[in-house]
């Protein structure tokens, strides 16, 4: 079956960086259509203000013309590159498509109404370097896309990748089997890859609390035990999954990570000392309010993932 890809480019070396992934993963593979979507930016407001005469509104409107117009022809520029990138990778010319739209201030949206619209079986996009502080208040254009996009996977890439390993975190909820899902086509679809299946159990007693109630001790003991014993049960089901599927044995690791302090923080670790190049999460099903405030493992790792593409699954 084919599978069809939006990637969104602005001409910035993080959105180029994500074409460079499509064609390190994919390149080999001529079932794959690729949508190349870049968004006209604005004219700056300057040049649509009124003008205090005649003669200024004209030379301003010139300006805007021709702000436009170079705009157009950067545009245009811009997919040539990433078209070479696609083709130089080896996929084939036929199958990838030029999508230039308006400008837009909403460039999110613009994104997730062609999603929604265009059937894609994943979103692509670079990571751009925004600090923190102002993606908590402004919020990015990836990150909005990643907040809103429905049942498509959105993966969001991070400098250059050469790596053929991936990463699946899985956890005891529904989620876990759509991840696993996602997680077999990518394999299948990409040039052979390796994948490493990771559970992180973190501690069930908060350090400190033995000493105050001597009996949490045996009854935290009783529960781990259960608890490992499940987790070890629900690896060895994943990798049956991902056998099923056709995914060789001999390239399927899994992983028990016991008593970390944080999910997100195991994730990464494993990430950057198991020289991985993608990370496939679920996007867990907490209340909006709930994400803004904290966050939520998959937001932490996207954020924080260095020279890696991180797939979201919702």
């Amino acid at each position: 079956m084919e599978k069809h890809l939006l990637v969104c480019t602005d001409g910035s070396p993080e959105s180029k960086a994500a074409v460079q992934y499509v064609g390190f993963a994919f390149g080999k593979n001529s079932r794959f259509k690729i949508d190349l979507l870049h968004i006209l930016p604005d004219v700056p407001p300057l040049f649509l203000e009124p003008g205090e005469s005649m003669a200024e509104m004209v030379q301003l409107q010139g300006f805007a013309e021709q702000v436009e117009k170079e705009n157009r022809h950067r545009a245009g520029l811009i997919m040539d590159e990433a078209k070479k990138i696609l083709t130089d990778a080896g996929i084939d010319p036929e199958n990838i498509r030029s999508l230039i739209r308006e400008p837009s201030v909403r460039v999110a949206q613009e994104i997730l109404d062609l999603e929604e619209a265009g059937g894609y079986d994943a979103v692509v996009m670079g990571r751009h370097g925004m600090s923190a502080f102002a993606e908590f208040f402004m919020g990015s254009v990836t990150h909005k896309v990643l907040q809103h996009a429905k049942g498509v996977p959105v993966c969001v890439v991070h400098g250059k990748i050469d790596s053929r390993r991936l990463l699946v975190p899985v956890v005891s909820a529904p989620n876990s089997k759509r991840v696993l899902e996602q997680a077999a086509w990518l394999l299948a679809a990409s040039q052979p890859m390796e994948v490493t299946i990771l559970h992180v159990v973190v501690p069930l007693v908060v350090q400190g609390m033995t000493a105050v109630w001597p009996g949490m001790a045996d009854m935290e003991s009783v529960a781990e035990g259960r608890i490992l014993s499940d987790a070890e049960d629900m690896l060895d089901q994943a990798k049956r999954y991902l056998m099923e599927q056709g995914v060789p044995q001999f390239a399927i690791t899994t992983r028990l990570e016991k008593g970390a302090s944080a999910v997100a923080r195991a994730i990464l670790k494993e990430a950057r000392e198991g020289g991985y190049g993608a990370i496939m999460v679920g996007r867990r099903g907490i209340s909006r309010a709930r994400r803004f405030l904290f966050g939520s493992v998959s937001h932490n790792v996207v954020q924080q993932a260095r020279d890696m593409a991180v797939w979201v699954i919702s």
